[in-house]
């Protein structure tokens, strides 16, 4: 069985659908699974709404392979209403043989959208473990707080984060943001670093005793999941498929007093 991913994946900094297909290609060529060529592939994985008349042409051509379909999130609810990225999705989906949901919580709402394919599956993303593991770490005066985005969306937590910023003690702790945010978010206190690729982003981890996720309606967060693989606990915001992923590997959090509440307990059982 060879298979072919049909998506331009880059090394640069980018999202996660890029992140999760460019580990699962590498998982491929390792396996000896992997086609670099359609033409050779019995399967065509593709991703969301990217690359239609890549697929959609490799479909025309090729009618007998298998096509797997990766959904993204729901962009309606992660995004706006008027959002025609999970339209054209679910769409495309015609062009499946199997579809693939990033989480439970994903595939159920997806059937609010009147979408429910007949063979599918839920499979979460993954973290490359050549590079996200654990590793050992000083623990130090201030508890290390990290939180990573490549979105500027405002549903990845922004507005929460000002929240904290006005009212963690930092006498105590040090938060860092990495990744990118909207211009118009501002913050006095947490450190903000511009994008940085997966192997800095590792390096960032091998300092942090805590990882926040204050994201909204995210399936399956990538972030998340690299801190749960280098055995960082995760404090998340509990929406999402996050309580899926997070599970015993941290705390959950609906508002500030509860996510104050529970960062007091997740630095008090570290090791635990």
């Amino acid at each position: 069985m060879k298979i072919f991913i049909s998506y331009d994946l880059t090394d640069s900094p980018h999202g996660g659908g890029n992140q999760f297909l460019k580990i699962l290609k590498k998982t491929f060529i390792e396996k000896n699974v992997y086609c670099e060529d359609p033409e050779g592939a019995d399967i065509i994985l593709y991703n969301g709404h990217q690359f239609i008349q890549q697929t959609a042409h490799i479909k025309n051509k090729y009618p007998e392979k298998k096509f797997i379909h990766r959904m993204d999130g729901l962009q309606k609810l992660y995004n706006n209403s008027s959002d025609i990225r999970q339209d054209l999705a679910i769409s495309y989906n015609e062009l499946a043989d199997g579809t693939i949901f990033q989480s439970e919580w994903a595939k159920r709402n997806f059937l609010k959208f009147n979408f429910n394919p007949e063979k599918s599956t839920v499979i979460t993303n993954a973290a490359d473990p050549k590079i996200f593991y654990p590793k050992n770490k000083e623990r130090k005066d201030k508890i290390n707080l990290l939180c990573t985005s490549f979105s500027k969306n405002l549903k990845k937590g922004f507005p929460f984060y000002q929240e904290v910023d006005s009212t963690l003690d930092f006498n105590r702790y040090n938060f860092t943001f990495v990744g990118n945010k909207p211009d118009d978010i501002y913050y006095k206190n947490i450190s903000c670093l511009p994008p940085k690729t997966s192997q800095e982003i590792s390096k960032h981890l091998n300092d942090t005793d805590i990882f926040v996720s204050a994201t909204i309606d995210d399936c399956c967060s990538n972030s998340i999941i690299e801190a749960l693989t280098c055995n960082i606990p995760v404090l998340a915001k509990d929406s999402g498929g996050n309580p899926e992923l997070v599970n015993n590997g941290g705390l959950l959090f609906k508002g500030l007093e509860e996510f104050l509440k529970n960062i007091e307990i997740l630095q008090s059982n570290l090791d635990f």
